[in-house]
């Protein structure tokens, strides 16, 4: 089983599933920032690339 990974969501610094479960009140071990981690990198997670913008319009029209 390979190992998982967990990246920092403000500096992208990398830690593993151990690392995590050892962090002070949540703290990113590199920056100490508090924003959380993700299973994904900070660049693979921009979901707004693929983002619909939806109006009243579409709503009304259901054209989603």
């Amino acid at each position: 089983m390979s190992e998982m990974f967990f990246y920092c969501q403000d500096c992208d610094a990398k830690i593993t599933l151990d690392q995590l479960g050892l962090l002070n009140e949540g703290q990113c071990p590199t920056c100490k920032s508090t924003l959380g981690f993700s299973s994904v990198p900070r660049d693979d997670n921009d979901g707004f690339e693929e983002a619909v913008v939806l109006n009243d319009t579409d709503f009304l029209e259901k054209n989603f």
